[in-house]
């Protein structure tokens, strides 16, 4: 039985034994699949829950495992409160099945999104870097 206060992200999952905590927080999310350093495929996804290990994702399509896969993840708040964020992620699938699309994170930041009213593309900023 594990010993965690009701409501933190441990109690969600009482046989927990992975050495990251992981949030329950559902986000949407783009990705890109990458071979031999170019873009092989794109797609869209849903965050189940997230850790600073790894991201467990829902996907309408199985993704191959061991495959590189960069996330980027609309955040729900805004830098200075006016600035668009997304988490970047890159990682390894680790697993695809069912239950979703397991992630294990290899590198993580926060960028910036510039707003724009001509429909052009937002243009990413590095905000900081954290190692994976």
């Amino acid at each position: 039985m594990s010993t965690a206060p009701a409501g933190s992200p441990v109690a969600a999952y009482p046989d927990e034994r992975r050495s990251h905590e992981r949030f329950p927080i559902n986000l949407s999310a783009d990705f890109r699949i990458i071979r031999r350093g170019r873009v092989h495929a794109l797609g869209s996804a849903r965050t189940v829950n997230i850790a600073s290990g790894g991201v467990l994702l829902e996907a309408d399509e199985r993704l191959s495992a061991g495959a590189l896969i960069e996330l980027l993840i609309s955040w729900p708040l805004r830098l200075e409160g006016v600035c668009p964020l997304k988490l970047v992620m890159l990682g390894r699938i680790v697993r695809s099945d069912r239950e979703g699309v397991a992630v294990k994170t290899k590198h993580h930041e926060f960028r910036t999104s510039a707003i724009r009213a001509t429909g052009v593309q937002p243009r990413e900023l590095k905000v900081r870097s954290f190692p994976g």
